[in-house]
């Protein structure tokens, strides 16, 4: 994690909208994009990963000892924050192979609320919300 150069993860329409980095600090706009990111930290499992991959360089097999699970379940939940891109695989040599560690790539996350103002009356229009989901 880096404090360098801007990196642009994903290029902001010209609506504002999108997901993008600057000097370590993830940028969301948008219905779509807050979904995503929001749901991608929605789990204690997955904020907890974040928290020991800021401390330290720590591969698959290390989170599931930590936390107390499998394996096979921390590295879903690795490939959710990747896809949110709050994680980047790095590899690295392991006592058998190759070692997967989680990299954060922000420290911080600023969802841009202000940005559904001028989305939600177009959404609305478009597609109303589906059926009410029980929480």
């Amino acid at each position: 994690m880096s404090s360098g150069p801007s990196t642009t993860i994903s290029e902001r329409s010209k609506s504002g909208k999108g997901i993008w980095i600057e000097d370590g600090v993830m940028y969301v706009a948008g219905e779509e994009f807050i979904e995503k990111v929001a749901s991608a930290l929605a789990s204690i499992t997955r904020l907890r990963i974040i928290g020991l991959a800021m401390k330290e360089d720590m591969g698959i097999e290390d989170l599931a000892e930590r936390l107390k699970q499998s394996k096979a379940n921390i590295s879903t939940h690795v490939k959710r924050l990747e896809e949110a891109n709050l994680v980047k695989p790095s590899y690295v040599p392991g006592h058998r192979g190759i070692k997967k560690i989680a990299k954060p790539v922000v420290r911080e996350v600023r969802i841009l609320l202000y940005s559904l103002a001028e989305e939600v009356e177009q959404r609305i229009k478009e597609s109303p919300l589906p059926p009410e989901e029980e929480m």
